[in-house]
């Protein structure tokens, strides 16, 4: 169920610190609804400790969103919130379009987690959301296991797997690859990085 926990003062957005209220809106057919609203002293504490147990009592009005708004967290606040697995998001405004953003940002976020474990445990290119379409980062597999070869990670899948397109993130394309003529190979360098989709070519 998408939900989502607004922290303000006084109905507008604040930084955490300063607010008093939270607000759970939750996604109703088309429409974001406000469903639940607690007020709360804003977070006092002179120490870490203090801090810390004030802003775990306000994360209690969170209680099964996704993620939190405010206008900005940081520190002992953020940490809290973190670690009880909210995604976090300082923002402007608390609008329909800025929560649909927010869902957006953490779907995306949970299937590039969800591909880089499958990719650890089973070494090779993984299929993403859109059947047909599957994705490596070399640099990642390669440092997380430095004896595979970028011939072991994908000349199996090439020839074994029916694809449609092959998202390939590397240093620089295997040399092997860019002479193969079954494939066509379109790159795109960005910060010392090459982004590479690999097709079949067709007769």
């Amino acid at each position: 169920m998408n939900r989502i926990a607004v922290y303000s003062r006084e109905e507008e957005l604040a930084p955490f610190l300063d607010c008093n209220r939270a607000t759970i809106y939750e996604k109703q057919e088309d429409t974001w609804k406000p469903i639940k609203t607690a007020i709360f002293p804003s977070i006092k504490g002179t120490t870490i400790k203090e801090l810390r147990e004030a802003t775990e009592k306000a994360a209690l009005f969170a209680e099964d969103a996704r993620a939190v708004i405010c206008k900005e967290m940081t520190g002992i606040p953020f940490t809290v919130f973190n670690k009880k697995g909210y995604g976090i998001f300082c923002t402007e405004k608390a609008d329909e379009m800025t929560f649909e953003g927010v869902i957006d940002d953490m779907e995306e976020g949970n299937e590039k987690r969800r591909m880089r474990e499958e990719m650890l445990l089973n070494p090779g290119p993984i299929e993403t959301s859109t059947p047909g379409i599957y994705y490596l980062n070399l640099m990642e597999l390669q440092k997380e296991y430095p004896d595979i070869s970028s011939k072991k990670a994908l000349v199996t899948f090439l020839s074994d797997t029916p694809f449609l397109e092959l998202q390939l993130i590397c240093a620089h394309i295997p040399p092997w690859l860019l002479m193969d003529s079954s494939y066509e190979k379109k790159i795109r360098s960005q910060d010392g990085v090459e982004h590479i989709t690999v097709t079949r070519k067709h007769c």
